[in-house]
Order: structure tokens, then sequence, then C-alpha cells
């Protein structure tokens, strides 16, 4: 089954007219909890990303009335000390609307950040370019809305992933009712393969499961993937389904290669996450002798050709839920809900062993437990807490190092710009770089780095000699990219 999109691009002279309302939240660190929101109404759906010009956004949603609620954009430029609101949709043509499901991210490398949101009173989907993080009219200076009227209702379970600023990705969970189908709860993706353009994206599902819940996305070097759970009407329980393609090659993912994760016991709540060709799964499964959930990990390095099965750090006779990952390189890091705490662990050999889970919230048993209360990102953990009698958004620093390998330049030599954006120094970092093309001098290049927390540095290498295109490839600390070049002698173009 599969639904061409129809978009409206928002004029920006009309937007031009909307006066953006600015108010501050600026709430102080108390230990390792950061109080972003504070509002008596309970603030919902939170997701986060750093921004490229260092700062950090978060945004989520709150319900005014059954015919109002608006989604609201906090940013945060020490580090997520304190937090200012830079936008909320109580303004001009969205004041009516009731949106919700907020998600963002900042495509590797790239000076933009996609993110999206859902409006059930309008029956649309709002897609957001955002150029600035610091200018509230940036927010809405590039728009375009999906028309769902007619065909898509009762959307939610919103996630988002981007491989690039070309190729990024939205899933979320709808009632379909087109083409004669009518699907009670589907799982679908929304994808960009050229940027922006509404030429290059569409809407697909699988009329073959019209019944998920629980959903995510991810892009990997060549793929697009996609992973829910559903309900096995065969065996009684639920199981997972993965599914991946190419829309240039395909636009329906009914006809894209699945694979079905099935047992005897029940798989739940799937979290995917890509890395270059590197993928992990993380999913909550009662198959074990007490028959509470735990966290089971599977991961591929050869972008999903074969599979392996990891390890998890889960306690016996204790439910460990809602699993949230991050995929850098082949680390990985995971939150997880623990009767009403959240823990974060982390793995540096894509899920094979993983450190002991740490506590992150600081008031006990107060994290809400339910889809979409927590996020993870590069720029850290964010989630619904009822420690104050409401939920609430609160936000922890990831205690660790961030590599992202920013940009490549070339000249005589190679240089690449990497930047730490985690809290803590990575100290005697390996890297290498490689050139896969007719070259005579160069063609390997590997040291250790220094990268302070919250710093950058370049990486050089000595002297290339070649001719022809060829392709760069950059690993550093397990975090990959690969660009193309042109050389012409020791001129890297």
């Amino acid at each position: 089954m599969k639904k061409y999109s129809v978009f409206i691009i928002v004029s920006m002279f009309l937007l031009s007219a909307v006066k953006i309302g600015i108010s501050s939240n600026e709430l102080p660190v108390t230990g390792g909890n950061v109080q972003i929101s504070s509002d008596p109404l309970d603030d919902e759906h939170p997701s986060i990303t750093d921004a490229p010009d260092g700062s950090i956004l978060v945004a989520f949603d709150r319900e005014i009335s059954t015919f109002e609620g608006h989604v609201y954009f906090m940013r945060s430029t020490d580090n997520g000390n304190t937090w200012s609101e830079i936008w909320n949709s109580n303004t001009g043509d969205w004041t009516n609307g009731v949106q919700n499901w907020p998600v963002m991210c900042h495509p590797p490398g790239s000076d933009i950040i996609y993110c999206a949101w859902n409006d059930d009173l309008i029956n649309a989907e709002y897609f957001a370019k955002i150029t600035d993080a610091g200018d509230p009219a940036s927010y809405t200076a590039e728009m375009l809305i999906h028309d769902c009227e007619g065909w898509d209702e009762d959307r939610h379970t919103y996630c988002i992933d981007a491989l690039d600023e070309n190729t990024w990705a939205i899933g979320h969970v709808g009632h379909i009712i087109y083409a004669g189908y009518d699907l009670p709860s589907s799982c679908q993706i929304f994808y960009f393969t050229t940027a922006f353009d509404p030429a290059g994206a569409g809407i697909t599902g699988d009329e073959d499961y019209p019944i998920g819940y629980n959903n995510d996305v991810t892009v990997s070097t060549n793929l697009f993937w996609m992973v829910w759970d559903f309900p096995n009407e065969t065996s009684g329980t639920s199981d997972l389904l993965i599914k991946w393609g190419l829309p240039n090659d395909n636009t329906d993912c009914h006809f894209w290669p699945d694979m079905e994760i099935t047992s005897t016991a029940d798989y739940m709540d799937p979290a995917i996450d890509a890395s270059g060709e590197n993928l992990c799964l993380i999913y909550m499964s009662n198959d074990n002798i007490y028959g509470d959930f735990d966290l089971v990990c599977k991961y591929s390095t050869d972008e999903g050709k074969t599979w392996h099965d990891g390890s998890f750090p889960s306690q016996p006779q204790v439910d460990e839920k809602s699993p949230e990952i991050f995929l850098s390189g082949t680390t990985v890091f995971c939150t997880f809900v623990r009767e009403g705490n959240l823990y974060l662990t982390k793995s540096t050999d894509l899920g094979q062993t993983w450190e002991e889970p740490v506590k992150i919230n600081e008031v006990e048993g107060t994290v809400v437990d339910e889809p979409g209360a927590v996020d993870i990102s590069p720029a850290g953990i964010v989630w619904e807490d009822t420690r104050n009698g409401n939920k609430d958004i609160y936000y922890a620093p990831l205690p660790s190092a961030i590599i992202n390998i920013e940009s490549i330049s070339g000249g005589f030599g190679i240089a690449v710009k990497v930047t730490n954006t985690g809290t803590e120094d990575a100290v005697g970092a390996e890297w290498s770089i490689d050139i896969d093309g007719l070259v005579f001098i160069g063609k390997h290049s590997e040291g250790t780095v220094d990268i302070p927390a919250g710093g950058e540095v370049t990486i050089k290498t000595g002297l290339i000699f070649g001719i022809g295109p060829a392709t760069i490839s950059v690993t550093v600390a397990g975090t990959s990219k690969s660009f193309r070049c042109f050389i012409l002698g020791p001129f890297v173009l």
C-alpha cells in the first residue's frame, strides 16, 4: 500500500507577518537533572538534538484543552545548564490547532535541523527546516504541510532519523482509510531522498500488517529502515517486524524485504539506530525463566546482511522497559526504565558487552513509562518526570565523549574537522584516513588524537599523490564517514 504525499508550501510572505513571542524559562542545574519545563499542565513527548551553532534544542507538546494543543521549542546555549523558549506554535496560523509529537534531528555534518510534528485538529503533519537555531523566524521560514484529510487520522508515536542533509525519514503510527484499505493502527515511514524537496518525498506503509503499536525508523548508508511490534494472531504473542529498502528503487515498502522476529514469548517496543553500515536493535522480551521483561540486543556490521546476538545488563525478576538508543560508530548509548527510574548504559562494541547501568533521575520513581516519554541524542537525554506532581520535562547530559566527523577539506593533503559534543574528554582516540582510488603515495594515514569535551581538532594527512576520482574514508574512535574527491597529482579536490 502506498500513498503519495501532497504538500502545501507555506508562504514566507504570510509567515513574515507572524509575531513570535519568546518567554524565558531559565531553570538552574540541580545536581545532574535540569528542569526544562514547569507549566502546571502536563508536558509530553520530548525530543532533543544538538544544533549546528553548538546550542541544544528540546521540543515537547502541551495539551491546553481537547481542541487546543501546542509544541514548544526550548534552547540552551550553555551545555544544558539553563533553558529559554525560542518558539512555540501558540501563534499565527497555529493558535487553534492541536499540535503534538514533535521530533527533531541534526543530520551529521550539516548546517540545518529537520523537525516535524502532528496536528490532530486539521489532520495534517508539519515539516520544518531550521537553518538558524537562535532565530525564532527560522522555525517557520521553510515549512511543508502534508494534508492527511480523508485518509489518515489518530497519528502518534513519531520518530525521526537522518543519514545526511539529503536523506532522512520520519515514522509514525496512524489509522489509514485509503484506496479500499482500513488499517486501524498502521506503522508508516515518511521518507525524503532529496533534502527538503517534496519531489523526493513520499509516505508508505504495509497493508499486510494493519496493526502495529510501537515503531522506530533509521537510515543507514544505503537503506531506509523501519521496525515495529505487532500482534501475532497465530501464536497470540507480540512479535517484531523489520523492513528495509530504498525508495528510489521502490516507493512502496510493501515490496521491501522484511524479517519477522518471533518467539513463544512477547517481543515489544523496538528501538533501532544506524551509523554507516552498523545497525543496533534493542527491544523488550519476556522470554526468560521469570517472565519479566528484559532487554535484548541484536546488531549488524554489514547493513543488515547478517545479524548477531548481543548481550544486555538486565536484572532478573525486574521489568526493563521503553528502550531508546543512539549509535555513533560502534558505540551504543541506551536508556531504559526500571521500576519508575531512568537508566543509561553504554556499549563500545555494538552491543556485545555493556557497562553497568547508571540511574539518571535523582528523585526515586518519578520517570514516566509510556511511548515517547524519553529521548536520547548526542546532545543528551530528556524525559517526562512527575516529581512535581505533573509531567515536566527534564534534561541530563551524556556522561561520555561523543565524536563527530564534521567536515573535510582538500588541497595539498587532507584535513578533517572532528568535534567532541560529549561531556568527557576523548583521550588517545584512534583515527585513520583511507583513500580508495589510483593513489601512489598517502593511501593510508593513522594516529591518535585527544579531543576535549566541547572542543574540536583538525586531523591532517601527509603528502598524497594520485590521479582521478577517489573515495576518502575517515574513522575516528569508531565513528566513520566517507567523502568523494578528485586527485590531481599532489592536489586533492
